[in-house]
């Protein structure tokens, strides 16, 4: 019976719905890695902003030389 009902769930739905409830984890998830695992966290943190800077940096100098 309750895997009849699962199949109705439309796919897009289900996926919708675990893309809402995994970002609504996100932030208790984040805080147990700084909590358990402090030093690792951080430097991926910093490791995810370096690489962002590097992609914009690179965006704003192909800006500039279409210009």
């Amino acid at each position: 019976m309750l895997l009849a009902q699962i199949r109705e769930v439309p796919v897009a739905e289900y996926n919708t719905q675990r893309r809402r409830l995994a970002m609504g984890e996100a932030p208790r998830q984040q805080k147990h890695r700084l909590h358990r695992h402090s030093v690792r966290t951080i430097q991926a943190l910093v490791d995810q902003h370096t690489e962002l800077l590097t992609v914009l940096e690179s965006q704003a100098l192909e800006y500039q030389l279409d210009s």
